[in-house]
């Protein structure tokens, strides 16, 4: 029922820069996928609680992260955010993603950011399955069946195991 997307199957669907970006080597981001997304794609509304930033809105975005705390910045990149107000980076140098909820007030320390233990790539993964999941509750009145539910969770813990628990917002 729910399927993983392999690489050219998720870059296939997105929607392509008009021109590409030929240097981002001054973002010293590790993850050379996400970099990719950045040059030739643009950002992107997976479902509520996963948009994720055009190169425009990143640089933007974490211009403003850098005035109002240097130290996080360094490490983290914002990539995307949520429909609560909640974000999501990814580290620097290890290339995980990170959720940080806004509940949780400014910025203090990266260890007030729960680590997905997750690449981007696989963040993209898991934001499909996501977003499939949404439309199957939209088509069925917020119901499916247990088997279903089964089915996603296990194909999420497919990416990671665990991940299903770590992702912030529960479905059922």
């Amino acid at each position: 029922m729910f399927k993983l997307r392999a690489e050219n199957e998720i870059f296939d669907s997105l929607q392509r820069k008009k021109r590409s970006l030929m240097r981002l080597d001054k973002l010293a981001i590790s993850d050379a996928i996400y970099l990719d997304f950045l040059a030739h794609y643009e950002g992107i509304g997976l479902t509520a609680d996963l948009e994720i930033f055009g190169y425009e809105e990143a640089l933007k975005e974490n211009r403003y992260l850098s005035e109002i705390n240097s130290d996080i910045a360094a490490a983290l990149w914002k990539i995307g955010r949520t429909g609560q107000g909640d974000e999501w980076f990814i580290h620097k140098e290890d290339g995980n993603i990170l959720f940080y909820n806004h509940d949780g007030g400014e910025y203090s320390s990266t260890i007030y950011f729960q680590d997905l233990k997750i690449s981007f790539f696989n963040f993209l993964q898991m934001a499909l399955l996501y977003r499939d999941l949404e439309e199957l509750l939209n088509q069925n009145d917020d119901e499916i069946e247990e088997s279903a539910q089964t089915d996603f969770e296990e194909r999420i813990n497919s990416i990671q195991p665990g991940l299903y628990r770590l992702y912030p917002f529960q479905y059922f």
